[in-house]
């Protein structure tokens, strides 16, 4: 069984994005404060009932994960002490929960259930396309690093080089 939400294009999503940096302040800002936003996330979505949850360990390798209907992102101990220590690829999996209770609950993105697994989904329509593309987003601001080298945004924005190979790519 897959999901589809609702098409969101990375135009709308990097807007959507700066939007939300602006709300904060951090429109002018490299680096994504990623345990601060975390411990204000209620007040960001508007939900006094979100919590986040450190567990030791989550089935299947995951390493964090938002679930909807308890307002509740589960991250393990090790990717928070991760996030605390800098580590890109930690401090974007936590942005990437807290993409999704964004698309879910702030814009009110609909999801539906396709049980016909030869209907393949569109980047666009994959909900967990866009909570990647929104956490890339935010991490990687493109009016901020755009003609950056990718090891420069990596530093600045305290993402893995990787990450920042595919965000510049996408910046035109």
């Amino acid at each position: 069984m897959q999901c589809k939400a609702d098409p969101l294009s990375r135009k709308v999503l990097r807007c959507y994005a700066f939007e939300i940096r602006k709300q904060i302040g951090l429109e002018q800002t490299l680096k994504l404060p990623v345990l601060k936003l975390l411990e204000s996330f209620p007040f960001l979505i508007g939900d006094e009932d979100f919590y986040y949850e450190l567990v030791d360990d989550l089935p299947n390798g995951i390493h964090a994960q938002y679930r909807h209907g308890e307002k509740c992102i589960l991250i393990k101990t090790a990717v928070y002490n991760g996030a605390v220590n800098n580590v890109g690829r930690d401090r974007m999996t936590i942005v990437h929960e807290m993409a999704h209770a964004l698309l879910l609950q702030h814009s009110g993105i609909q999801l539906h259930r396709c049980f016909d697994n030869e209907v393949k989904l569109r980047a666009f329509e994959d909900p967990e396309w866009q909570a990647k593309c929104l956490a890339g987003e935010l991490m990687i601001p493109a009016n901020l690093v755009k003609g950056m080298s990718p090891q420069n945004v990596a530093h600045y924005c305290a993402v893995s080089i990787d990450a920042a190979r595919y965000q510049l790519s996408k910046i035109k």
